[in-house]
């Protein structure tokens, strides 16, 4: 590899150089996505072809950035990769979509990979990481500069550096979105400063076992949140505020290859709606459609779709609310 691309997301090792103002910062995990299209799970002592195989950058906020890059916003994403060329390759790969690096930090040690087995008869996905070696962020790593002049905080975990994230964020006046898949001891100092709380099926399942999707949002609101949405895959989406009644987006129907970064292609059009200061209705069926369109290829990146693409998708489906 090249001396000047091994420099990209060195150059800020410290995550404190001075950078360019972005309208969305990313907070959370970078990873490898190893991809592979099959009819099936092999088993031991078996050998089997997969259908395609694809390696991509990923991780909720990091795809969440992508996504709008594509969409022409400015973007940048704080985190930490390791010293190697796995690290290289991701810094490489969101630059390569216009994605600020400067605030991805290098650590020693190995960068997370993970194994993505896609069913290529359905697009769903089970995944197989391997821990990564280099130390994720903690609230000591976090500092205002790092999101200094973004309109929108984005954040993919409720945990030490989050927390820090967010209260800098709400500091300074920015709004923060909340991407809930794990869970946390910290989602009841971490909730009152979230503007957007948009969580998951698994998330949901994890927090409140059985409850309907109403309860959940309220649980949301309740706890702090101003905005609750509720991401179901292929039944679509619900959202509530405290002064709207439940608002119900199907998904739209696509010729689905690979479900992986649906959700953070959601979420990527639905902090566009935000900076567009658009009705949520017209946020969520904006985020819907990009979730929707991201499923037609292997892989949570490759597949992202530009505004005009959205665009015109939107208008070729205009009755799906």
């Amino acid at each position: 590899m090249a001396e000047d691309d091994r420099r990209i997301g060195v150059a800020h090792a410290n995550g404190r150089g001075r950078v360019k103002p972005a309208d969305a910062v990313g907070l959370g995990l970078v990873t490898v996505d190893e991809l592979y299209l099959v009819d099936a799970l092999p088993i031991f002592g078996e050998s089997q072809r997969a259908r395609a195989r694809s390696r991509q950058c990923g991780g909720p906020a990091a795809t969440a950035m992508a996504t709008l890059a594509r969409l022409g916003v400015s973007t940048r994403m704080v985190s930490r990769v390791g010293e190697d060329a796995d690290g290289d390759f991701l810094c490489n790969q969101l630059a390569q979509f216009g994605v600020d690096v400067s605030g991805i930090q290098r650590g020693k040690g190995a960068s997370r990979v993970a194994g993505v087995f896609v069913d290529a008869a359905s697009g769903d996905r089970g995944f197989l990481s391997t821990p990564e070696d280099v130390a994720p962020l903690d609230a000591a790593d976090i500092h205002a500069d790092q999101f200094a002049g973004a309109q929108i905080l984005h954040l993919d975990d409720a945990d030490a550096a989050g927390l820090a994230a967010a209260r800098l964020a709400r500091e300074a006046g920015q709004r923060v979105v909340f991407d809930g898949t794990w869970q946390s001891d910290l989602l009841g100092e971490f909730l009152p400063l979230v503007e957007a709380a948009i969580v998951s099926d698994f998330f949901a399942r994890h927090w409140m076992p059985q409850a309907p999707p109403e309860e959940i949002l309220r649980a949301l609101l309740a706890a702090g949140a101003d905005v609750a949405v509720l991401t179901r895959g292929a039944s679509g989406a619900v959202a509530a505020t405290a002064s709207q009644s439940l608002i119900e987006v199907p998904a739209f129907a696509v010729d689905v290859v690979d479900t992986t970064g649906a959700g953070d292609a959601f979420h990527g059009g639905y902090i566009y709606g935000m900076l567009q200061n658009w009705p949520l209705a017209q946020t969520l069926r904006f985020a819907a459609a990009a979730g929707a369109l991201n499923c037609r290829a292997l892989g949570g990146q490759i597949g992202l779709p530009d505004l005009a693409t959205v665009q015109e998708f939107l208008e070729k489906n205009p009755t799906q609310m």
